[in-house]
């Protein structure tokens, strides 16, 4: 009997599917393991929001960003949000809600004049 036909062609195919579903579960638990962490996001966020909310301030040790500062984070986000509507095609709806968004930023960077935080240089200090 030669070398291939001393194989079991049924527990070669055998192992095919387990190796898909090995495979497949790892999808799943790396699956579960994005999903565990997205979900820790939202309670961190929630968090943050309900201290804001409490006291109005802005706590830099719950924030992950670069610079380790809570206004870096607002602006940022004020920009971005700015920065999504002016690269599409202007309307005249495109235009009002572009001009509600500069202003809602100006308004952003001047919370945080009045409460005690500088709006870092990068996002215009006149802002």
């Amino acid at each position: 009997m030669s070398a291939i036909e001393q194989i079991d062609g049924t527990a070669v195919v055998t192992t095919y599917f387990e190796d898909r579903i090995t495979a497949a579960q790892k999808e799943v638990e790396e699956a579960r393991a994005l999903l565990a962490a997205a979900e820790a996001k939202v309670e961190a966020m929630e968090s943050e929001r309900d201290i804001f909310v409490r006291d109005g301030s802005l706590h830099p040790a719950a924030y992950n960003s670069d610079t380790g500062q809570p206004e870096w984070a607002v602006c940022q986000w004020a920009q971005t949000r700015i920065g999504r509507v002016a690269f599409k095609d202007m309307t005249t709806d495109g235009d009002r809600v572009y001009d509600r968004l500069m202003a809602e930023e100006k308004a952003a960077h001047r919370w945080l004049r009045e409460h005690g935080y500088s709006v870092p240089a990068p996002f215009g200090e006149q802002a």
